[in-house]
This record gives structure tokens, C-alpha cells and sequence, in this order.
């Protein structure tokens, strides 16, 4: 079973949906506006969350979980 996303996590992912780039990036310059618009108040512990997003990799031979 995969682990549950926190509050946290789930603000980062709505923060990358809005920081994507289209080219699998973010646009860093809109972070300002992203944290201000979220509410963010750990805004360190966000650019992690980014970070790991970013650099997540599925193992080899993954499936999609089931929606």
C-alpha cells in the first residue's frame, strides 16, 4: 500500500501544478505569488517538497496506481 500524502505534500503538488513549466520544470519566478496565493508559511519546507517532486523517479516497471 502506498503511503497517504500530508497536508504539506498535497500543497506542494498543487504548487508545482502551478509553477509548471510545460518542459517537466518550474518557473522559480512565480514562487512568491504560488506561497503568497497558498498560504504557505514554511516556505523551505515547500522548495523540498519541490525538489523531491521534481526529482522523484518511479521504479522500473511501475503502474499508474488505480484511480
Amino acid at each position: 500500500m502506498a503511503p497517504q500524502a500530508t497536508q504539506d505534500d498535497r500543497l506542494a503538488m498543487t504548487a508545482w501544478n502551478l509553477l509548471a513549466n510545460g518542459m517537466g520544470g518550474l518557473d522559480w519566478a512565480g514562487l512568491p505569488l504560488a506561497v503568497e496565493y497558498l498560504g504557505v508559511s514554511d516556505v523551505d519546507a515547500l522548495i523540498h517538497r519541490l525538489l523531491v517532486i521534481k526529482m522523484h523517479k518511479p521504479p522500473d516497471g511501475a503502474r499508474p496506481a488505480p484511480t
